[in-house]
């Protein structure tokens, strides 16, 4: 839906566009209106179907991976520059979708042609056109066609206002948590690995709605703000491999800078009906209760080993007079802070030496990570509030990827990583008002009927409270 603000902003910026020609990629200067990225459900009915469906079939049967008319380029692309968990993750990608949607243009010589986005807030089921075996937009070995679990409206409560991780509050951060990491975790398959994800052709249209949410989180003005384009947080490499030139930072902090628009710019306001596939005793703070049968004890700063499977698990760390101590402490000093205060995190979780199983490596699940969720079921708070983080392959694979990259060290898929969840910012919203344990919990999230078995080892976990400021 096109509406009025959206028409004078697009007029405007189209009426712009002959004096920025420095600002401007040559694409989007040679344009007098902004393209418009339809939904794919408008898209399917379009003449342009056939043309994307014959562009995707063409580039998938091209075996030279040096060539950007191929599929595998793209995908070695990803691979090889992409950035997750990192400030201009949402640049970079926003940049990756322009440079293969111009090569698909060059391709099948249609210059409307554009990636569709998959609204799954609207329609969580993956459209049918990528689930039929005959079309080039199958692909084998996923595990799940149902995103609704990976759903949440926290990026867009108008309390994140910030964009930039690091921040509290902060708008690229929530979003790639959730529902960006989930839904490349539920489907699974090669879209569960950050390495390969590109392979699937739902990835494209999957990133254009994550794009298209950004956009609209822009749109939706309310104190929400963007760096400026001079800001270091954009200074990345938007390399998108050496057959494609570069992408100057800058073009990539709006859709109007690319010369083109998205059917709908609305935040999302309501969530489909949530599917039984959720675990831990159907989750009752639009989570979980903490009250779960599987809990294991662990001291504060000790470690111990863990294993995921399709069960939930809790673990309990009991606090001492000293730890009670320290952790009020941090929780003063992140209130104390002055706005826009940086997130603290002096209080984390930490796992060592994380590794998939065959199993685990097959997707179709992922975990979310809580902090002191209540005993009492029934408690009407969202969620949001104790979530720290999501666990999965993506998440997993995605950290192994980013050591390759910012090491260049060559990582086997058995390799192990370390991740860190940041718990200071969570505990602080709840202000618990007795401080004699905190708990963790692992809880299970499903694209379908479970599968049982191991899927994650964990070398050590464990919760750090560590006062890093010198006092």
């Amino acid at each position: 839906m096109i509406t009025r603000r959206r028409f004078l902003q697009s007029s405007l910026t189209a009426a712009l566009v002959p004096l920025l020609p420095s600002v401007l990629p040559v694409s989007a200067q040679a344009t007098s209106t902004l393209r418009t990225r339809p939904n794919w459900t408008t898209f399917r009915k379009s003449t342009l179907f056939q043309v994307y469906l014959n562009t995707v079939q063409k580039m998938r049967a091209n075996t030279n991976s040096a060539d950007p008319n191929s599929w595998n380029y793209w995908v070695n692309v990803h691979k090889n520059f992409c950035p997750h968990g990192v400030p201009y993750f949402l640049a970079w990608h926003r940049g990756f979708l322009y440079r293969i949607e111009t090569q698909m243009r060059k391709i099948s010589g249609v210059g409307a042609l554009s990636v569709p986005y998959w609204d799954y807030y609207q329609d969580p089921v993956m459209p049918v056109e990528f689930t039929d075996t005959t079309s080039p937009l199958y692909i084998t070995n996923r595990k799940g066609t149902d995103v609704t679990n990976a759903l949440t409206l926290a990026p867009f409560a108008d309390t994140v206002v910030n964009f930039q991780r690091g921040l509290v509050d902060a708008f690229e951060t929530s979003l790639e948590t959730q529902p960006h990491n989930p839904v490349h975790n539920l489907i699974g398959g090669a879209m569960g690995a950050v390495t390969v994800s590109p392979r699937d052709p739902i990835f494209w249209s999957h990133h254009a709605n994550v794009d298209r949410l950004w956009a609209a989180w822009v749109a939706a003005g309310n104190g929400r703000t963007m760096p400026p384009r001079t800001d270091a947080y954009w200074s990345g490499s938007f390399n998108y491999g050496p057959a494609v030139s570069k992408m100057a930072r800058y073009w990539a902090m709006s859709t109007t800078g690319l010369g083109y628009q998205y059917e709908d710019e609305t935040m999302p306001t309501a969530l489909p009906a949530p599917t039984p596939y959720l675990t831990a005793s159907a989750l009752t703070v639009q989570g979980a209760s903490s009250t779960l049968p599987n809990a294991i004890s662990v001291s504060l700063g000790n470690g111990r080993p863990l294993s995921l499977d399709h069960r939930s698990l809790n673990l309990t760390v009991p606090l001492t007079d000293k730890d009670r101590a320290m952790v009020r402490s941090l929780l003063l000093r992140q209130a104390a802070t002055d706005a826009p205060p940086l997130v603290n995190t002096s209080l984390r979780v930490v796992l060592d030496g994380v590794r998939l199983t065959p199993l685990g490596r097959q997707g179709g699940y992922f975990y979310k990570l809580f902090i002191n969720l209540p005993v009492q079921k029934g408690v009407s708070q969202p969620e949001s509030r104790y979530l720290i983080g999501t666990l999965g392959p993506f998440e997993i694979t995605g950290m192994l990827n980013h050591e390759a990259l910012m090491g260049g060290k060559v990582h086997g898929e058995n390799d192990p990583v370390s991740l860190s969840f940041p718990a200071t910012d969570a505990l602080q919203r709840l202000w618990p008002v007795q401080l004699d344990k905190l708990t963790i919990s692992f809880v299970r999230v499903d694209a379908g009927a479970p599968v049982k078995g191991e899927v994650i080892t964990v070398q050590s976990f464990r919760l750090e409270a560590t006062d890093n400021t010198g006092m």
